[in-house]
């Protein structure tokens, strides 16, 4: 299995749409819920990947190269708030939308895609990183990378 990582793009849209359904669909089963309407819920994710994306929002994706398939992504959401003090540039991210499709869990992927955001993050001088979590995997990467959890949250200062 040979994997091409990248920055989405514009041209990845639909692809980051399918996943995100996915994963909505993967979260709603494993709480007991149910995706009330699929349909709604693509249109809303697209619109907001076609305003957002590469501006306020980053994903980076994981593609199988045999097949052109995005089976991977990870996504930052930046915020600039108020610079303080102890918070000199103010900019602040939230690591969300972290999903590998089932065949292509435990192999790493997550771990390539998650050193990708980091990068990035340190490239733009964001030292405050913030994400959630609850899956025992997950939550293992995230520590491997530093996070540490607070109240609620699992945040990795720089």
């Amino acid at each position: 299995m040979e994997l091409i990582y990248k920055k989405a793009d514009a041209n990845d849209i639909d692809a980051l749409v399918d996943l995100k359904i996915k994963q909505n669909i993967y979260t709603c089963n494993r709480d007991g819920l149910i995706l009330k309407n699929e349909e709604l819920a693509r249109k809303n994710i697209k619109k907001v990947l076609l305003e957002e994306l590469n501006k306020t929002i980053y994903f980076f994706i994981a593609i199988d190269k045999s097949n052109s398939r995005t089976v991977a992504s990870n996504g930052v959401v930046i915020h600039q708030m108020v610079p303080s003090a102890l918070f000199l540039n103010g900019r602040k991210a939230y690591i969300t939308s972290v999903y590998t499709e089932e065949d292509y869990r435990r192999k790493g992927i997550q771990n390539i895609l998650m050193q990708k955001i980091l990068d990035f993050l340190e490239k733009i001088e964001c030292q405050k990183i913030e994400l959630d979590a609850i899956n025992p995997y997950a939550i293992k990467l995230y520590e491997k990378f530093g996070f540490k959890k607070d109240d609620e949250k699992y945040i990795l200062d720089r």
